[in-house]
């Protein structure tokens, strides 16, 4: 650069200069409207392109293919010509001189000159190194695998807690019970006859965090015969899928979590109408899936019997057919009546199935076990499926909550008395709903029938139902209530303020304890005490755990809804 061109540089710059633009408040405003376009932009991409889901890292699933942000894919790209040995050449020595030699671009090219056809230097080196970085981008672009499909990643909370029902029923409950309520194991090589303690009560939940449940989930414990289900450490179970199951469980079981109403519904197990036939999709699947597939999967001593879809539970097993269409004497329907047959034991193994889905078992094989619902559909009107009880209907509560009375009267005798009340089980209803401080109301005749998991296991009574929807279940020996199911009566239940305390509660039921059983005080020192609640429900309940039998475990269990009215009763300790 001679003289003459540097005085009339230096002219033009102080010309400029004088006529410059202020930093404050025009450079400030123009940077302003750029920042706002760019953020406007940024807000457009997030809502209608959004960022594709991905289940959290795994670093044991050799399914994922790493890759970096399509920002830094020409790099990706231009280390895959420098394998082996020579990686740190295209990794660090390139770039490093890259980065070096653009550092000093404006001490090696002096030039004064800002046009392009004068800045060769310049604009050359540039324009080979953004050319280079896109077509290594779409190189990489073109030639990298496309990722596993992630559509099924679970996002909401809602998808999270379905998600995590799902891989607990089929991972857990063969040991956790299906309501997380523990038990003695059967059938599980290595762990038979181990009991499990219960997981769904505020000992557990209250006292392990989320990333507590999911290290027991992921690592095992097994000094307790809990092998580890995590895949770094030989499960099959991803991160993902670790978490979903700890926040089924949280907003299952712990009654600090308040569940979504949307995934209580979905949780729940369809209703039926009146002499509605179940369909195996709708109704059958969801329980199943629930309480049956965990043992009843390939891999498990189940009898050759999976039950992972309609044709294996209609087809699939040993003895097929286990289901035959009509006949309430198929082997599934003997063995959740806990009948010991050589398709199998009772089922599920640990404890009763619920009462109320035990009927839609049986209305399911009654109408022909239909697949769809639309079959279901024209089942139900071309032979309409009598119902014993009308009051059966299924509710979210009775299919979710392990405390509540399971041990509920199974039908395996039709209702051969008349349907009017004896005088003498009038009597003894009336004396016990004074008692409990239940509502004098007319009952009308239901059925009699066998109470198949009674600790006897033939235990015959007489069902009767008041006029606001309870049942009251008498035995027909011993001349006293047994069992009093009023889930269907908390509708007409209204909302009290002052809801009674868990002290006082526990102090009415002691009360009913010692009324209804004479020598309860002593008999209680043999008894285990347990008290839960779930919800608005609140149960106490007094168990022996020392007695004979090995099916059903005598017990006593009275349920409190919230404002302290009593809805749920069961008593078998003194029956003989």
């Amino acid at each position: 650069m001679n003289e003459e061109f540097k005085k009339r540089y230096k002219e033009k710059y102080y010309s400029l200069k004088q006529k410059g633009v202020k930093f404050f408040p025009d450079i400030i405003y123009k940077d302003l409207v750029v920042s706002f376009g760019l953020f406007i932009l940024l807000i457009l991409l997030a809502t209608f392109i959004g960022v594709e889901n991905e289940p959290k890292a795994d670093p044991a699933d050799t399914s994922y293919i790493p890759r970096p942000e399509w920002y830094f894919l020409f790099l990706f790209q231009f280390l895959k010509y420098f394998p082996g040995n020579l990686e740190w050449v295209g990794a660090a020595l390139i770039p490093g001189i890259a980065v070096l030699v653009l550092f000093l671009l404006p001490f090696i090219d002096r030039n004064p000159y800002r046009y392009f056809s004068k800045r060769k230097i310049a604009i050359g080196t540039m324009t080979i190194i953004v050319v280079g970085m896109v077509v290594l981008t779409i190189i990489a672009a073109v030639t990298t695998p496309p990722q596993p499909t992630s559509a099924g990643v679970a996002t909401t909370l809602t998808e999270k807690i379905a998600a995590g029902q799902d891989l607990y029923s089929v991972n857990c409950v063969e040991c956790h019970g299906p309501d997380g309520e523990g038990g003695e194991i059967k059938g599980v090589a290595g762990l038979e006859g181990v009991v499990v303690k219960p997981i769904h009560d505020n000992d557990v939940m209250y006292a392990f965090t989320d990333n507590t449940l999911a290290n027991i989930i992921s690592m095992g414990m097994p000094n307790r015969g809990m092998t580890p289900f995590g895949r770094p450490y030989g499960g099959q179970l991803s991160p993902s899928e670790i978490e979903n199951i700890v926040t089924f469980m949280r907003y299952t079981w712990d009654d600090r979590a308040e569940l979504p109403p949307e995934a209580a519904q979905a949780a729940a197990i369809p209703t039926l109408a009146p002499n509605e036939v179940p369909s195996y999709d709708v109704q059958i699947a969801p329980i199943v899936k629930r309480y049956c597939v965990s043992c009843h999967r390939p891999g498990k001593e189940n009898n050759h019997y999976t039950m992972e879809s309609y044709d294996e539970v209609m087809k699939s097993g040993d003895h097929a057919p286990n289901i035959v269409p009509g006949d309430l004497n198929s082997n599934l329907i003997r063995m959740i009546h806990r009948e010991e047959i050589p398709a199998g034991g009772p089922m599920p193994p640990t404890k009763p199935l619920p009462a109320d889905l035990i009927q839609i078992f049986e209305r399911w094989v009654q109408g022909g076990a239909p697949q769809t619902a639309e079959q279901a559909k024209q089942a139900s009107g071309s032979n309409p499926v009598p119902t014993a009880t009308p009051s059966a209907e299924i509710s979210p509560t009775s299919a979710a909550t392990e405390t509540q009375p399971h041990n509920t009267p199974t039908s395996t005798v039709q209702a051969t008395s008349p349907a009017t009340p004896a005088a003498e089980d009038l009597i003894v209803i009336d004396q016990f709903r004074k008692l409990l401080g239940l509502p004098e109301l007319p009952v009308n005749f239901i059925e009699k029938t066998g109470m198949v998991n009674s600790p006897s296991g033939d235990l015959t009574v007489v069902v009767y139902q008041d006029s606001e929807g309870r049942l009251y279940s008498v035995d027909q020996i011993s001349h006293q209530v047994v069992e009093v199911d009023g889930r269907n009566a908390l509708a007409a239940v209204t909302e009290q303020s002052g809801a009674p305390t868990m002290e006082a509660l526990k102090e009415k039921a002691s009360q009913i304890a010692h009324a209804l059983i004479p020598d309860f005080e002593n008999l209680s020192k043999n008894l285990v005490y347990e008290e839960s609640s779930k919800g608005d429900y609140i149960y106490f309940t007094w168990r022996d755990q020392n007695a004979s039998t090995t099916l059903n475990k005598p017990f006593l269990q009275i349920g409190f809804y919230k404002n302290g009215v009593i809805f749920a009763f069961y008593n078998t300790l003194t029956l003989k």
